[in-house]
């Protein structure tokens, strides 16, 4: 068996693979403000060339490069994989225990920005093929992987492509590789992901700041703001924008049939430890915890800024306010009708003079549970990690999935190598000699199930 040989390959590589890596890792990739992205898309150019992939760098103005790389087999069937390489800021740096782009290995753990998320997935699909390669073997599946550098910013610019290539992305299903393990070392496949409307919202009362004596008779820019907020958003965190409901699919039987055969319960007790807390908003625990986590759009501050924040005192009555908001947005909400729609809030509350600037957009996707594509990762998670994988209809996070499913007409999972609670777009981000090594292995098996599979 194929997966046997490539299992006792890595007893004898493993050790060039993680070096590999931890060189992939040291080599910055920021999207957020473009350092070293260039450098990483040649790295990774060269180690696809490596494994055996035939390689192509695309570009576009104003755009990241997406290395895509194909390998055929003798198969009718072609696998599309997706993931990326570009990382997080590493800020605050002051609370990393080594800096985060030397990949330094401690305590059982390689320690980096992007190390979970996505670097060691990415390595995970490139070094399962060069392990074939190794073998003189050949996949089951024809494979084409697509690599994008601008997932960390909101994949602002992989539309473009996929619909500029869309040709040579064709498939018959998709696996995007950007995800991990769940908190008893088990696989989690998503079976659709959220979509999501980012925006700033800015607030400017006066010409100049002012001095905080004039608070009677000049409007401070950041109770306006605050006040708009208010409007949007209840405590319990439903959505007080009219229609933004209008379009949410309930959840289906097989949906909420999944969610009966998932732990659940290691799921949200694994969120309240790492995050230390004592209960959820609203209190809600269970499987109604899951919905809303899964089926419910949100309204999340990201950030927000006004006056003065620095030490000691100063009196001071900002003319600007602003902040940023992310709204994550489920089956089959549309962010450029919303969009629309938080602009006529706005105004008919009375803040048309706040000005609503759109920063990303991504719709939501989904794949049904009976796809082949679900069967074969599942399958291959059972048979790497010996358990049964944790199956989710949904994720609560936000990805470009919905280009593979609605604009090339793919099912897709997404899954991933990334150990449990990684500190993902945290400091000490982190991966495992094992977790990398088995997401190897869980690459190969996805392959060589997938072909085996009739439909």
């Amino acid at each position: 068996m194929k997966l046997d040989e490539i299992k006792s390959l890595l007893d004898k590589v493993g050790e060039e693979y993680i070096e590999d890596l931890k060189d992939f890792l040291r080599q910055p990739s920021i999207s957020a403000r473009g350092e070293g992205v260039d450098a990483c898309a040649s790295m990774l150019r060269e180690f696809m060339e490596k494994a055996g992939f035939r390689v192509e760098v695309w570009r576009m103005k104003d755009a990241n490069p997406v290395v895509y790389g194909e390998l055929y087999s003798s198969s009718s069937k072609t696998i599309l994989l997706y993931g990326h390489y570009d990382v997080q800021p590493p800020e605050p740096l002051e609370e990393w225990s080594s800096p985060p782009f030397e990949a330094v290995e401690s305590n059982g753990k390689i320690t980096a920005r992007g190390a979970a998320d996505s670097k060691s997935n990415v390595m995970a699909i490139v070094k399962a093929v060069e392990s074939y390669s190794k073998l003189g073997l050949a996949p089951s599946v024809n494979i084409k992987v697509l690599f994008e550098g601008e997932e960390e910013i909101g994949s602002p610019n992989l539309s473009r492509y996929v619909e500029a290539y869309k040709d040579r992305l064709k498939a018959d299903a998709a696996i995007c590789f950007d995800g991990g393990l769940d908190p008893k070392g088990r696989p989690e496949l998503w079976l659709g992901l959220k979509g999501m409307l980012y925006v700033e919202l800015r607030c400017r009362t006066a010409r100049v700041d002012a001095h905080s004596s004039l608070a009677p008779l000049i409007e401070n820019a950041a109770w306006r703001l605050i006040q708009a907020l208010n409007t949007l958003r209840s405590p319990d965190g439903s959505i007080l924008i009219d229609g933004w409901y209008d379009d949410v699919r309930v959840p289906t039987e097989d949906d909420l049939k999944l969610l009966e055969e998932v732990d659940y319960e290691t799921l949200l007790a694994g969120l309240k430890s790492h995050f230390n807390l004592d209960k959820f908003l609203c209190g809600v625990e269970r499987v109604e915890a899951v919905k809303k986590l899964l089926f419910q759009p949100t309204c999340n501050i990201a950030g927000i800024n006004a006056g003065y924040t620095g030490p000691g005192v100063k009196t001071v009555l900002p003319r600007d306010a602003y902040v940023k908001i992310d709204f994550r947005l489920v089956y089959d909400q549309n962010p450029y009708k919303l969009l629309e729609n938080l602009k006529k809030h706005l105004k008919a509350k009375g803040f048309e003079d706040i000005e609503v600037k759109a920063l990303n957009f991504l719709e939501p996707s989904k794949t049904p549970p009976s796809a082949p594509i679900v069967r074969a990762v599942s399958i291959a998670a059972s048979e790497v990690y010996q358990s049964k994988p944790q199956i989710y209809p949904n994720s609560p996070g936000s990805g470009p999935d919905y280009l593979f499913t609605k604009r090339l007409g793919l099912n897709s999972v997404w899954t991933g190598c990334a150990p449990p609670l990684s500190n993902a777009h945290a400091p000490n981000e982190y991966t495992t000699r094992d977790a990398f090594l088995k997401g190897i292995l869980f690459v190969s098996s996805i392959m060589e199930n997938y072909g085996c599979i009739e439909y």
